[in-house]
């Protein structure tokens, strides 16, 4: 048996979260009904949606020694998840970010300022014990350490999840490495210039081969794999507070369940099922559901993915 389900590697960020009725205008200012502070960052916070879920997670990243950098580790250890390989530079400054969200909508703007704390170095790092996992989720944001973990992971038979917002150097050859590309829609149409999904998904895969899935927000997700494509309808909630950190959680969600043993079909059920439920609560963790919840969710929600 493996210590962890879930190893992610990659980017973790000190949020700061408010809600405005209407957004201002250059030269305005409007006000915020709420303004809170919580942990974030794309793999930090997937990694959050394991433990919460009820998987046993471990983040490997970097944060300084500053307020935000020691509350960002806080965070993760307050969740249950393992930061025994998270790094604390002293003197350097941590990435945080400034998201605010529409009340109408729950759609979000996120402004960000990126960290001092510099990279992991891929020769420091410890394969056995990365390896010591059931599935490993990694963002672009540590480049270098994420290609050597996807490398390692390809020939242990450990499968990826991989979560990539931009183009960043070098991310052709960790989309090439990942066996599970998890993409916002938006980026597979920049990435190849195709305006049509299924022709941009094509080219896609044709470069990197793998699984795609592509996230499209309240439209749900659509899943190309082999000749199959699978298209999963977003579940309904009550009420969307915020949608800040769904596409993290929904990657959390989809590499636990990678070591559950889920098919695609189910792990993308369960997947937007635990997104859709994060988007009740202000910020990318507060409403992350349990693993019940999100079940209960599943059994009244939309229909089966189809094909």
């Amino acid at each position: 048996m493996t210590r962890f389900d879930v190893i992610g590697l990659g980017c973790c960020c000190w949020d700061f979260l408010g809600i405005v009725e209407e957004y201002p205008l250059l030269d305005q200012k409007r006000p915020m009904s709420v303004l809170m502070q919580q942990g974030g960052g794309l793999t930090s916070t997937a990694m959050v949606a394991v433990a919460r879920l009820g998987g046993r997670a471990a983040f490997w990243g970097k944060a300084g020694d500053d307020e935000f950098g020691l509350k960002t580790k806080a965070s993760l250890d307050d969740e249950g998840v393992d930061t025994e390989h998270m790094v604390i530079v002293p003197g350097a400054q941590s990435q945080f970010a400034f998201c605010i969200a529409h009340a109408g909508t729950g759609k979000r703007s996120i402004f960000t300022k990126a960290g001092t704390m510099g990279q992991f170095d891929p020769s420091g790092l410890d394969r056995d014990t990365l390896l010591d996992c059931s599935a490993i989720m990694l963002d672009s944001h540590q480049m270098g350490a994420a290609i050597q973990a996807a490398q390692w992971a390809r020939e242990a038979g450990i499968p990826t999840v991989l979560d990539m917002e931009s183009l960043r150097p070098r991310g052709e050859e960790l989309l090439r490495l990942a066996e599970f590309a998890i993409l916002p829609e938006h980026f597979v149409h920049e990435h190849t210039g195709r305006e049509d999904l299924a022709g941009a998904a094509e080219e896609m895969r044709r470069r990197i081969g793998g699984t795609l899935v592509v996230t499209q927000g309240d439209r749900g997700c659509t899943a190309f794999h082999g000749d199959q494509v699978i298209r999963q309808p977003a579940f309904r909630i009550e009420k969307v507070i915020d949608t800040t950190g769904a596409g993290d959680v929904f990657h959390g969600a989809f590499a636990y369940g990678l070591a559950l043993g889920y098919d695609l079909e189910e792990n993308l059920r369960f997947s937007a099922a635990v997104a859709a439920l994060k988007c009740r609560a202000l910020g990318g963790r507060a409403g992350i559901p349990t693993y019940d919840e999100a079940k209960a969710l599943i059994a009244r929600g939309p229909e089966p993915a189809s094909q």
